[in-house]
């Protein structure tokens, strides 16, 4: 196995890599202003000096009861950057997984190349092939056992399955595994030959220590995060009550931090190749590769690994940050990962949390992915607040910008939160605030972002929806251009071209409470005076797509999602077919087949066909008339 490393402008160190030498700021591939260290030792010293202190009678907070838990007005709205594809196999076009950014691809649990279609469904790899009629035939498939990959990215014939794995051990739920103690996670990656879909195999497995933050497909190079928290103690507890049993078991900790070695704190992988079952291992940082933040982020190691999948996932490049990761968002050259200090919130009472999240503040992490190469870590800065998701970044022109909440999401204590926009450029190893714009929906919560060109756009809730246009032609001062408050919320936002912004969310009435799904479609061409030019509202339930991004599908005019709802008579589901038509929204028909298809998970468009992918097969409707034309069952 090659391993490809990343070289850093300092002086060479001796071949065991840990040369007597101290920390140093180095420019070049970390970026200027950067601390990186020349040697091992120096490493392990700075992972051991913070977590001495940090360490207490039931280990390091955060860690010692299992991992944490992360979870310019343009005249027309750019096309949206998802699912057009143009079809190099198969026949004609067909949609992909809906994306943030054209061209930087996501992974989720459908995929297809226009003549075939791949699905993770009830823990097992499926593949379909579609026939000329527009029917499909079931292919192979591959049953997945003790892992549960809920990501896949496709690169020609290379299939790559992302997911937690446990081994022969149940999974654990916040770190705690009943039976088993306290666990670490645990994250795998297993590369599939699919060029014979009726025979998929497995070419490399690779298991990591760590938690998946995210991944991209830029030009079939893969990007994979990954958080990982420091693993191989056996902490001591408090034997007994008092402070005499919690200040000893404290000390034995600290003994135990002090005796650690860097196998404590970088993480490991082990490579088994799925056709020999020859198997690798060891440490999937070097020293050399591991940046340190100019301010301390916690004990955990972001990692980022690039996979070229033409030649395979047995040869990776590799960086590091002592920091984890909660959210990414990434361009063709860029990537950038969000960080949140872990803070147990449910141990909190209403004054104490309202103390913590007084202050709190996200760091965000940049990588230079440019080079097919080796990611190189260009710098970090920090926003006020806490993150919705991806579409709170986007990068334009050089700046990148952040919509925030001051009080994390879903909180009934945060009646004093609010949100803001902020602007950063990297200057000397530094994502540097440029300028910002606060005030937006005092008591609220963000909802929804979305950023096309100079223009940002924000939804907030408590009990109405108010969504803000910011105007960020000036990123040193960004200012709300214009406001439009309507009754409930938008919780995804989609442009579907001619100035126009689609919104899908839920319905409510004046005093906040939720009724059902709600499709608004908003004229945004005058950003001082947006507008709600129609609405369409269910008489109840939900759609993933209000959650995940990659449930939503536009294509050619036509939005598909799926929805269910519940009702004292029965409920009903299916796919919701809804018609963007100039300033209209028509609701043209719910697909669902004989058996109601309860649980519709994706839908893709391939020719002249709508394919739903549900827990118990696939359906198929004409694009046209929406008409089934077939279910291929499980």
């Amino acid at each position: 196995m090659r391993r490809f490393l990343i070289v850093i402008g300092v002086t060479a160190m001796i071949a065991s890599g840990c040369a007597a030498a101290t920390g140093t700021t180095t420019p070049g591939v970390f970026g200027a202003s950067l601390a990186t260290f020349n040697n091992c030792d120096d490493l392990l010293s700075y992972y051991i000096d913070h977590a001495v202190d940090l360490v207490g009678p039931y280990g390091l907070p955060g860690y010692g009861y299992g991992y944490p838990v992360m979870y310019g007005v343009a005249e027309d709205l750019a096309a949206p950057a998802t699912t057009v594809a143009s079809a190099t196999q198969g026949s004609g076009s067909y949609s992909g997984t809906n994306v943030q950014v054209a061209g930087v691809d996501e992974a989720d649990i459908v995929k297809t190349d226009g003549s075939r279609i791949f699905m993770v469904v009830n823990g097992v790899l499926r593949i379909a092939v579609v026939q000329p009629d527009g029917t499909v035939e079931m292919a192979g498939r591959l049953a997945l056992t003790n892992w549960s990959p809920g990501q896949m990215l496709l690169s020609g014939d290379r299939l790559l399955l992302i997911g937690p794995s446990w081994g022969d051990t149940p999974i654990a739920l916040g770190g705690f595994v009943p039976g088993y103690g306290y666990s670490s996670a645990v994250t795998q990656i297993m590369q599939i030959d699919v060029s014979d879909p009726s025979n998929p195999k497995v070419d490399q497995t690779l298991q990591l220590d760590g938690s998946y933050v995210d991944s991209r497909l830029v030009e079939g190079v893969a990007r994979v995060a990954i958080t990982s928290n420091p693993v191989g103690f056996d902490w001591a507890y408090p034997e007994g009550s008092g402070l005499r049993a919690e200040q000893t078991a404290t000390e034995k900790n600290r003994a135990l931090v002090k005796a650690s070695t860097l196998d404590n704190w970088l993480p490991y992988f082990v490579l088994t190749n799925g056709r020999t079952g020859q198997t690798t291992d060891g440490s999937l940082l070097d020293c050399s590769n591991v940046m340190i933040p100019k301010d301390f982020s916690g004990l955990n190691t972001l990692s980022i690994l690039t996979f070229d999948m033409n030649t395979g996932i047995d040869e990776w490049a590799t960086a590091g940050v002592v920091a984890s990761g909660s959210t990414l968002y990434a361009t063709a050259d860029h990537m950038y990962v969000a960080t949140q200090r872990w803070v147990d919130w449910s141990t909190l009472d209403e004054a104490d949390a309202r103390s913590e999240s007084n202050g709190y503040t996200t760091q965000i992490h940049e990588f230079d992915t440019s080079d097919p190469g080796s990611p190189r870590y260009l710098g970090t800065g920090d926003v006020d607040g806490f993150l919705l998701n991806q579409f709170s970044m986007d990068e334009y022109n050089g700046v990148l910008r952040v919509a925030s909440t001051t009080a994390p999401s879903g909180w009934w204590w945060s009646n004093d939160s609010e949100s803001l926009v902020t602007t950063l450029r990297l200057e000397n190893g530094e994502l540097k605030e440029v300028g910002k714009v606060d005030g937006l929906g005092d008591g609220e919560q963000i909802y929804a972002v979305r950023f096309i060109d100079d223009q940002g756009y924000v939804v907030t809730f408590r009990q109405t929806d108010p969504l803000y246009v910011i105007d960020l032609a000036d990123p040193a001062s960004p200012s709300i251009a214009g406001e439009l408050k309507i009754q409930g919320y938008s919780a995804y936002l989609h442009p579907v071209g001619n100035g126009l912004l689609l919104g899908v969310g839920q319905n409510a009435d004046e005093d906040g409470r939720v009724s059902g799904t709600q499709f608004s479609l908003f004229d945004v061409s005058d950003p001082t005076n947006p507008k709600r030019v129609d609405q369409l509202a269910m008489d109840s339930g939900s759609s993933a797509a209000e959650y995940d991004h990659h449930a939503f599908t536009y294509w050619n005019g036509l939005v598909l999602v799926p929805y269910y709802s519940w009702k004292e008579d029965g409920s009903q589901s299916g796919v919701l077919a809804v018609r963007v038509d100039g300033d209209s929204l028509t609701l043209e028909g719910t697909l669902q087949g004989e058996n109601k298809e309860p649980d519709a998970l994706r839908t893709l468009v391939i020719g002249d066909t709508i394919y739903t992918i549900t827990y118990q097969g696939i359906g198929m409707n004409n694009l046209e008339t929406l008409e089934r034309i077939g279910f291929e069952s499980f």
